[in-house]
């Protein structure tokens, strides 16, 4: 699929922390928290097996570490997020500028949960894709290890980062 300017479409990303509140990844793509009709296109819930989302001593964001191989529920383990397909090479660097130098980008095959209706009965369906993640490339001793919370993100912090970021510009 191309976009607009005929140039390939970006890779997918799969978003777990902040970027999974839908106002905060608005201000970041669009520089406005209230356009949510522009995000939601762009996205799916999905989830990523094998990753453990942790909390970072000081932070509000989380990191994304790998479930240590030496464990037999590792194919148990995953983190909820939201599948970004990203429209255009512009919209991909914005969401680079955001995450900063503390992660790095490598290749994962999120499952994307698609919902749909089958004789009247809601019906999930898991489909692997292909897309990019960030990853945790910080100091590990300041990953805690216990889980970080989104659903206490939005509720604590998510007022002063829509505080922060709207109006902003990341990328042009």
């Amino acid at each position: 699929m191309a976009n607009q300017t005929n140039q390939p479409t970006p890779r997918p990303l799969f978003l777990y922390g902040t970027l999974r509140a839908l106002q905060l990844l608005a201000c970041v793509l669009t520089s406005d928290p209230e356009e949510l009709d522009q995000i939601r296109p762009l996205i799916q819930p999905a989830i990523l097996r094998g990753y453990s989302c942790v909390s970072i001593v000081g932070k509000e964001f989380p990191a994304l570490v790998v479930v240590s191989d030496d464990t037999n529920e590792k194919s148990l383990v995953h983190v909820d997020g939201l599948l970004l397909r990203p429209q255009t090479d512009l919209q991909r660097r914005k969401i680079h500028d955001f995450m900063g130098s503390a992660f790095k980008v490598i290749k994962v095959e999120p499952l994307v949960i698609l919902k749909k209706k089958e004789h009247g009965v809601q019906i999930e369906e898991k489909v692997k894709v292909d897309a990019d993640v960030y990853l945790w490339n910080g100091h590990l001793e300041l990953v805690k290890g216990k889980p970080w919370s989104f659903t206490r993100f939005e509720r604590e912090n998510l007022a002063g980062w829509l505080e922060i970021y709207s109006g902003m510009t990341f990328s042009t």
